[in-house]
């Protein structure tokens, strides 16, 4: 079953690149760890200058190995010192599995 994670923040005002720049990094190296299906760094369209991470993995345990990493602890904490009290770490599990042709014939 697919494992989604989703982390969602306001930066301190004038540490918002800063913050990006933590989040991009986190992103990599998620994105280089076993399990990871997909991960990506992502801002809120509108004006309220929210930014995140969305990462699919192909379980809950590849999730949590790669949080507990030294290098993502020390980015995590890092980041934690950036953004604004109350930032949001989710997880999901899919409750279906779609494809592409699936989707693209709903649409």
């Amino acid at each position: 079953m697919t494992f989604i994670r989703v982390s969602t923040m306001t930066p301190l005002t004038g540490r918002e690149e800063e913050a990006s720049q933590v989040n991009q990094e986190l992103v990599d190296l998620y994105g280089s760890q076993e399990g990871c299906v997909s991960c990506h760094f992502v801002k809120a369209a509108d004006n309220s200058g929210e930014q995140g991470r969305i990462s699919v993995w192909s379980s809950e345990r590849a999730a949590n190995d790669a949080a507990t990493q030294e290098r993502s602890l020390q980015l995590r904490s890092r980041l934690h010192l950036l953004v604004r009290r109350g930032h949001q770490d989710r997880s999901f599990t899919s409750a279906t599995a779609t494809t592409n042709a699936a989707v693209g014939s709903a649409l």
